[in-house]
């Protein structure tokens, strides 16, 4: 049976199908319809919501994410904040206070998802450097993001904020403690691999699910029906980053938002492709093995991983495979992933010290938004300045994101100078296929590939001014 605390109240569910969102579930079965429907593809914000769990370290951990690509079932264990939940009586909370007070509600149909990610920031232990970071998944027709801003760098001034919620914290985390495995109607939820494989076997036509951040669409979007569900987000050897020989082994039901805290620390050069992968509110729940496995020609983790020579990790429950990260993914939204196997982390090798890296990421919005082109690069040089090992991937160029082994020809041996630049320029049409669709054309396209090219080129040359000015 589903348990699931919203607001302050508790509920046993056991007649919800596999595939029903929560955003659904708020509004048609308890009347919660202060958090409203805008695009149901995660993309606007006016369905979000604050997700509270247990964090073994960190006690209670409080999320915005969004509610129409949230399955219920996945909340298993947790509780859902909503707006109705922040007012008491006639006070209104003190971050709806703080909009008022600055002129941020403009129609308001937007508002309370506004609302909802800012009570989320004011209740981070930590101050963020840049709290208007959490407002990105939030969108206003109204174009009244100024004021919304400035309360979000005032909560983050002022710290977490002492409430009512928090007053019932330590009931929250009891109730918490005391919840069962999940044992829901078509939707599993196992917490170890062994047991994965069991649910598998038995039912091999179920949906992988982790941060159904994708997956979800498919109902959202597609009126598609998906009857079985096996969530993967329970076993913990999928949540964990250990360090493995020369490298590290990274959990792929990880959450993005996690697994960027982690790469600013090991590769810090990832940081604006983290950055850009969806909204935070989108992090809190897609993961590294959700956009693997989706496979689309556009996802940003595939460029990245053969960047830096990555392998993706599968898994049956009894044998584990290893395959390079351009090998993984043979075709559009195509693997080598067999009907028993799960995706179970991605390995990376430490980044060389002489390694010059970027990922480079071109999208019609800065973020929260689908890639037009990816160019991702490593190169180390020898002692003579000659590319010893070059590294060339993009994605947004072909039905699958691509290894460009023939421009890597063309740089290795060579001094990368302006001369070898302009002759690996001049070979991007020939070797770089993409299609023209609404998002650009084929020739824009390739024009972004060669114009990226330059971009890393002029970023090697500032390189050591870069390093001297950190020393």
């Amino acid at each position: 049976m589903l348990q699931l605390m919203i607001n302050d109240q508790q509920f046993y569910i056991s007649d919800q199908a596999a595939d029903t969102m929560l955003l659904n579930y708020l509004r048609e079965q308890r009347g919660l319809v202060g958090t409203k429907e805008g695009c149901a593809s995660g993309d606007c914000g006016a369905c979000t919501v604050v997700m509270v769990s247990a964090d073994p370290l960190l006690g209670l951990r409080y999320q915005q994410i969004n509610s129409c690509i949230t399955p219920l079932h996945a909340l298993h264990g947790k509780q859902v904040i909503t707006v109705e939940y922040l007012k008491q009586g006639q006070q209104l909370h003190p971050v709806q206070q703080a909009i008022v007070d600055k002129h941020g509600s403009q129609c308001g149909f937007c508002t309370p998802g506004f609302v909802m990610s800012l009570y989320a920031l004011s209740r981070q232990s930590e101050a963020p450097e840049h709290p208007e970071e959490f407002l990105a998944g939030n969108l206003c027709r109204c174009t009244g993001y100024g004021p919304l801003i400035e309360v979000a760098r005032d909560i983050a001034q002022q710290g977490p904020t002492v409430d009512h919620i928090q007053q019932k914290e330590a009931e929250v985390k009891q109730w918490m403690d005391e919840c069962e495995g999940l044992d829901g109607v078509n939707y599993w939820q196992p917490s170890s691999r062994e047991e994965l494989a069991k649910v598998r076997a038995a039912h091999p036509k179920a949906r992988w699910v982790a941060g159904a951040t994708d997956l979800a669409l498919e109902v959202t979007q597609q009126y598609k029906q998906i009857e079985q569900m096996i969530d993967l987000s329970a076993v913990d050897e999928l949540k964990q980053i250990t360090r493995i020989d020369g490298g590290w082994r990274i959990g792929a039901a990880l959450n993005l938002n996690e697994v960027h805290q982690f790469m600013l620390q090991h590769y810090p050069t990832t940081n604006e492709i983290f950055s850009r992968l969806g909204s935070l509110t989108i992090r809190h729940r897609a993961t590294l093995g959700g956009s693997l496995g989706n496979a689309s020609p556009i996802g940003d983790i595939a460029p990245l991983l053969i960047s830096l020579n990555g392998k993706v990790e599968v898994d049956d429950g009894k044998h584990i495979e290893l395959h390079a990260a351009e090998d993984y993914i043979t075709g559009y939204r195509q693997t080598k992933l067999k009907e028993n196997q799960w995706i179970s982390a991605v390995h990376l090798p430490d980044l060389a010290p002489s390694a010059k890296h970027q990922i480079y990421k071109v999208s019609k919005r800065y973020e929260d938004d689908i890639t037009t082109v990816v160019l991702a690069l490593n190169i180390q040089l020898d002692d003579q300045q000659r590319v010893s090992q070059c590294v060339i991937a993009a994605g947004g160029v072909a039905a699958k994101s691509v290894r460009l082994t023939e421009l890597e020809q063309g740089l290795v041996g060579k001094v990368f100078d302006l001369a070898s630049l302009k002759q690996v320029q001049a070979m991007v049409p020939q070797y770089v296929k993409p299609i023209d669709d609404v998002r650009a054309s084929a020739e824009y396209r390739v024009l972004l590939v060669q114009n990226l090219l330059k971009r890393f080129y002029l970023y090697c040359q500032q390189l050591p001014t870069r390093l001297a000015a950190h020393a």
